[in-house]
């Protein structure tokens, strides 16, 4: 150690100290200091950082004892090991007084010299330990404060990350949002040629194909935070297999492959886990068996058995080499075959490796070059006896009749975003209106008073939680529907939303079927679907409209032009019917078609 060993050698004596100088000497890196009396103990201790001391019992004016005690009352110096020597007889008694003011060992006079040099010695050892305890002591401090500091910068550059994928989220969710939603509008237009139906499809499909991969990069995100979680829930285990293969088919029979299902589970079968999960793991490992094989088959085996789930992916493609099989579950990882399709972005494998890991299984490959891949894994699914009600997905056309006027306001600062939302709810029946703030949100809540708000939570002026909040605090706020746009698929901000006041959450890009089943559930209306029945929709409002919901003013002035036969007045009367939208759609169907007497019958029935 570079720090010397400091010994005070306190006696009144001066052959005692020479003596103990000259002893002391004797060993490596100390320092001697000298002491006639206690009170200049005390004073030499004040002036130098003292190690060892050795008292001297016996002196006149302040004896051994009464140094110590001194000694002992500050917090400089009560620590200092105080070696007693004394040519006193050592009686119990004498013993623990000394003890008792803070000597740790006695010497007795004459004074042994091996005996001296050994006790210093141990107590110099244990001085340079205690020096390189303190050390370690301040290093560790340095690096915890180091790895604290780390841990802040870790915590927000992970912050700075968030914030980065929610806004990346949300600047490439919203203009996909106008062109996945408007392509899907298009296509159902029914003047469209086949030519056009073929390119409105690409753009679609090449939306959707950007929408995967925006997905796949937020969800690998997830993974890295620790943040991905499962939602287990009652489902349908061979209605989500058949939705696989119906995705996965449709590639099979363009590569002219063959493509089966082999499942010993009864129809249906329904066990509880997280379908959405499970689908995107079945459809990853069955999306990249049929692209990397150019001829054979594609086969997807399950195997229940006692809870235990087993998926078997087997193909005759192209194979994986063992060196490739170390590395195929690594984020962003692509083979030679991989990159060479130049498909993909080497995040599908990653992302089911690490959802079937929640699930408690593990993904297991088999496979070796040209002779095609065996991808497994087993987890639990356990069965259920709940059945669930099956979801109807054929297309909605319109409310169904008889339904009070429903209002909706659309909040959204995105101009084609409105637009889109607009065009698709009134094409159903509702009463539309928008606004591109929350500012205006409000002042528009409180005067028109809509039944369903579509809230987007990144507005300028007030956001969407701001406005959610000042809405529910007004009158008639408890009552309203609100339901969340969001760019973000992140919890945090799902929990947030949720705790602003908002009853449902739905993420851009925006699904027609989920927008409006969602507004079926919170607002308990009806539609009529596509293809519901063989009759028109004329046929089904002509014998059903309830023309007892129109105010008197308005169905006596509708009765009026009825009469006449006046088809100018009755469209100027519809076009001012703006809460009433499904009764003036089925008007203006009539009197364009010169059903002048379906009107009148109708009007004629009102109770």
């Amino acid at each position: 150690m570079s720090e010397k060993f400091t010994i005070l050698v306190v006696d009144d004596n001066a052959n005692n100290r020479f003596t103990l100088r000259t002893l002391l000497a004797q060993l490596p890196n100390c320092e001697i200091f000298e002491a006639d009396s206690g009170e200049a103990a005390l004073i030499k201790t004040i002036e130098q950082p003292i190690h060892l001391i050795l008292l001297d019992v016996q002196m006149p004016v302040m004896d051994g004892f009464e140094t110590a005690r001194h000694l002992q009352m500050t917090e400089r110096t009560r620590h200092i090991p105080i070696v007693f020597v004394t040519a006193v007889f050592k009686s119990e008694e004498f013993i623990q007084r000394g003890y008792s003011v803070g000597a740790v060992d006695y010497l007795t006079k004459p004074i042994d010299d091996n005996l001296m040099l050994n006790r210093v010695k141990l107590y110099q050892r244990l001085f340079h330990h205690q020096c390189e305890l303190e050390q370690t002591i301040v290093l560790l401090e340095t690096h915890e404060r180091e790895l604290v500091e780390l841990k802040d910068a870790a915590d927000a550059a992970n912050r700075a990350k968030s914030v980065f994928l929610a806004n990346m989220s949300h600047e490439l969710r919203t203009p996909l949002n106008a062109i996945l939603g408007f392509s899907q509008l298009l296509e159902q237009k029914a003047h469209l040629n086949e030519e056009d139906k073929a390119q409105i499809h690409i753009v679609n499909c090449s939306g959707q194909h950007l929408l995967t991969l925006i997905n796949d990069i937020l969800e690998i995100s997830r993974i890295e935070a620790g943040r991905t979680e499962l939602h287990n829930e009652s489902f349908d285990l061979i209605e989500a297999l058949n939705t696989v293969e119906n995705i996965i088919r449709v590639r099979a029979v363009a590569k002219n492959l063959q493509f089966r299902v082999e499942s010993n589970a009864p129809t249906p079968f329904y066990v509880y886990g997280d379908a959405p999960r499970l689908r995107q793991v079945l459809i990853n490992l069955l999306g990249n068996a049929v692209k990397f094989t150019e001829k054979g088959e594609v086969v997807l085996k399950f195997i229940s058995s006692n809870d235990l789930s087993t998926f078997i992916v087997s193909d005759t493609g192209a194979g994986i080499s063992e060196e490739d099989q170390a590395h195929l579950f690594q984020a962003f990882y692509q083979t030679d075959t991989g990159i060479a399709k130049c498909e993909g972005s080497g995040l599908g494998l990653a992302i089911s490796s690490e959802f079937v890991r929640l699930m408690g299984g593990k993904i297991k490959v088999q496979s070796n070059s040209n002779q095609g891949s065996t991808f497994s894994f087993s987890i639990s699914l356990p069965e259920v006896t709940t059945r669930l009600k099956n979801t109807v997905t054929k297309r909605v056309i319109s409310l169904t009749p008889n339904q009070k006027p429903i209002r909706v306001l659309i909040a959204e600062d995105n101009a084609d975003s409105r637009k889109l939302l607009t065009c698709l709810l009134e094409n159903i029946g509702f009463h539309v209106k928008s606004v591109s703030n929350g500012q205006e949100c409000i002042e528009l809540f409180k005067t028109w008073m809509p039944q369903f708000i579509w809230m987007d939570m990144r507005m300028p002026i007030l956001d969407g939680y701001q406005t959610t909040q000042n809405i529910r605090a007004l009158e008639g706020g408890d009552k309203v529907k609100i339901a969340a746009l969001t760019a973000s698929v992140f919890k945090e901000e799902r929990d947030a939303i949720l705790a602003a006041g908002c009853d449902e959450i739905v993420t851009k890009p925006l699904e027609e079927q989920r927008l409006l089943n969602v507004m079926q559930q919170l607002l308990e209306i009806d539609y009529c679907y596509e293809n519901a029945s063989n009759v028109s929709q004329s046929e089904i409002t002509d014998e059903s409209l309830n023309f007892d919901l129109l105010p008197d003013a308005l169905y006596l002035e509708l009765k009026s032009a009825a009469e006449q036969l006046d088809m100018e007045a009755i469209y100027n009367i519809t076009k001012n019917m703006s809460d009433y939208p499904q009764h003036a759609k089925t008007i203006n169907l009539w009197v364009s078609g010169f059903h002048f007497d379906k009107l009148w019958s109708s009007l004629n029935k009102r109770s």
